[in-house]
């Protein structure tokens, strides 16, 4: 059974005006995912583009109803490029090119319209064609892991209906003819293609929604750095690239010298002020490639991938001078603190990164019995580089621990 032109519109607009519906509610309910205003605006658009169509096929003579339709057709789908860019990019646009070309494509609709129909619509749909090309190219190449799926299943049904509009368009410019039948066919493959497209927006909605709730369980809410849950996750993955490369792998592990004190002193407010004021310290001394997380209370530590235990105590001895020398005020008085870093290796063999952070808590430990504001190296054996390393460069050395005196600055 061959559906007629009038139950096609009819299935077609109940399918518009229910994910009209959908992505409004999706967009209203969740602010921060802004693309959805963009996907239920077009959809909104096309929703009243179908609504309109009737109303517009009454004016005889009249090719006003065409240029509009064509018009909308090509801000509809600049509305789905921009949704969906801001799910894969997450930037604005680099250059006001691609808007000016819509808008001189619409302009062309306009002005050629009234003296031929089908070059108007021609520019339109060959618009749309590029437009939906550039979209799906943008979306195969989505640089978050966690929405690359649900972007190259999107991707995928742009392509599809790409190539019912490029079959379509010889049909609806008369330059093709064919039977009432294969006409209703192609209608129905493109509401096929952009109900399924529309389902497509749903599921980046949940990707994202999914992807948020993962990074936002990962991140600390005071600091703003990773927490205790990413790290781990974060140092299996550099165990085994270490355990693969022979990359070394180091831990700093640092603790805000009598916090407690801090806080009964000042306030708890400070008290978070110093602990946000060092996760400052940590995202700027450290490298791109280093990761820092707050462990808990006032313990932070920093992997440090590439840097062997000699570099890993010159960023930590960095890390302390560095926080040694911040000032916080507070009701019109001026409150210092210090901080204690232990520093650990990782050790060829070792399937996992809990003895890594053994050591560093082991120099830690050692860092804070021995007065505090210092860095502490702790190994499973004796590095014979530095035996002897005493005076300028401020170590200790012993057959397991070294430390380095605060006051002396060690040479970068």
């Amino acid at each position: 059974m061959i559906l007629d032109s009038h139950t096609l519109f009819l299935a077609g607009f109940v399918s518009q005006a229910s994910f009209a519906l959908t992505l409004t509610l999706l967009a209203w309910s969740d602010r921060r995912t802004r693309g959805m205003v963009w996907l239920a605006s077009a959809c909104g658009m096309q929703l009243m583009a179908t609504a309109s169509r009737p109303m517009w096929q009454t004016r005889d003579g009249s090719h006003l109803g065409d240029a509009a339709g064509s018009c909308l057709l090509v801000l509809l789908f600049f509305f789905v490029y921009m949704g969906l860019r801001w799910f894969v990019v997450r930037r604005k646009l680099r250059s006001i090119g691609g808007p000016i070309a819509v808008s001189l494509a619409m302009t062309i609709v306009l002005a050629v319209n009234p003296f031929n129909v089908d070059i108007g619509l021609a520019v339109a749909r060959l618009t749309v064609i590029v437009m939906m090309i550039n979209t799906a190219h943008m979306l195969y190449k989505s640089r978050f892991q966690s929405l690359r799926r649900a972007a190259r299943v999107t991707a995928s049904l742009l392509v599809f209906l790409m190539v019912v509009l490029v079959f379509r368009l010889p049909i609806d410019l008369h330059v093709l003819h064919v039977s009432n039948s294969i006409q209703n066919y192609a209608r129905a493959a493109t509401m096929v293609g952009v109900t399924t497209l529309l389902f497509s927006f749903v599921g980046l909605f949940v990707a994202e929604s999914k992807r948020r709730l993962h990074d936002e369980t990962r991140i600390d809410s005071l600091t703003g750095l990773r927490n205790r849950r990413a790290m781990e996750e974060i140092a299996m993955q550099e165990v085994r690239i270490a355990g693969q490369t022979g990359r070394p792998l180091t831990m700093l592990m640092m603790d805000i010298d009598h916090f407690k004190r801090l806080n009964d002193t000042w306030g708890h407010s400070l008290g978070d002020r110093a602990l946000r004021a060092i996760g400052g310290v940590l995202l700027t001394v450290t490298g791109a490639d280093d990761r820092v997380t707050r462990m808990g209370g006032e313990e932070f530590a920093v992997l440090l991938p590439g840097h062997d235990m000699l570099s890993a105590a010159r960023v930590a001895e960095r890390l302390r001078a560095t926080v040694e020398g911040l000032r916080l005020s507070e009701n019109d008085e001026i409150a210092s603190f210090t901080v204690s870093i232990g520093v650990g290796m990782w050790e060829s063999g070792e399937r996992g990164w809990a003895e890594m952070l053994r050591r560093a808590d082991v120099a830690l430990y050692r860092a804070k019995r021995e007065g505090r504001n210092r860095v502490v190296m702790c190994s499973s054996e004796p590095d014979p580089t530095l035996e002897g390393v005493e005076g300028r460069a401020g170590w200790r050395s012993s057959a397991t621990q070294r430390a380095i005196q605060p006051e002396i600055e060690v040479e970068a």
